[in-house]
């Protein structure tokens, strides 16, 4: 359930015009101060390295999705393995959405152990 949230806010955020692709707009927007960027888990040891280098402080987050699925859900021919957002509200979704420590199926788990 997570990557089909995952999937789906990467989509909005790239019909809104407010996704960055590919590894040489990524890490040009390295330099902005708020600034979310996201590589894809099947992403080159190379491309990790590098943009883990150009991003300096800026945390990267790797998706549990790989680079096809992502350029499907961006509606994108080539596969995708760098993105970025730049903007605040998908920022605070994208974060919360790659940092929650629970899965939907453990809370529905909890849930139904519960009853």
């Amino acid at each position: 359930m997570k990557a089909d949230k995952l999937l789906g806010l990467l989509g909005m955020c790239r019909r809104s015009g407010r996704l960055t692709v590919g590894f040489d707009a990524v890490t040009a927007l390295c330099r902005e101060k708020q600034v979310l960027l996201m590589l894809a888990a099947d992403a080159s040891p190379r491309t990790v390295r590098q943009l883990s280098f150009q991003a300096g402080e800026t945390p990267v987050y790797r998706l549990p999705l790989d680079r096809e699925q992502i350029a499907h859900a961006i509606g994108s021919a080539k596969p995708i393995a760098a993105l970025a957002t730049t903007d605040p509200g998908f920022i605070r979704a994208l974060h919360a959405l790659l940092t929650s420590p629970q899965e939907e199926e453990s809370r529905y788990d909890d849930q139904i152990s519960r009853q």
